[in-house]
């Protein structure tokens, strides 16, 4: 619809930008352990405790967490910077089709970072 269309000075807003590296992180979950982590990128990561506002953690399968958009809501995890595409790739493998990358500010600390995350679009 005309009147949800962002104005070209609003297409400048969006960071990070898609192909924009390095780029920050949050995970929660399985990912935000480090021997998780580390496997999947053959690196030893580097974490910050962090904090996304807008969401709430579900469960399922019994034992995958799984974020959703929830006003209000609060999301605890750690910040961790993804250095490339091939990273960014493989991240996303590991998620599955379950799970969309978006957009969030996250909070570390004092520090407001714009970054990305794992959102759960599947069936609960």
């Amino acid at each position: 619809m005309p009147q949800f269309r962002l104005s070209p000075a609003e297409y400048t807003s969006f960071t990070p930008s898609q192909s924009q590296y390095p780029v920050c992180y949050f995970f929660y979950g399985t990912l935000a352990d480090p021997k998780v982590l580390g496997r999947l990128l053959g690196t030893k990561p580097l974490y910050k405790d962090a904090t996304v506002y807008g969401g709430t953690l579900k469960t399922w399968g019994r034992k995958y967490k799984a974020m959703i958009d929830s006003p209000g809501g609060v999301v605890h995890g750690r910040a961790s910077w993804v250095q490339n595409e091939y990273q960014e790739d493989i991240l996303r493998a590991y998620e599955t089709e379950k799970y969309e990358v978006v957009r969030c500010e996250l909070y570390t600390g004092t520090a407001k970072i714009k970054g990305l995350t794992f959102r759960f679009i599947g069936d609960l």
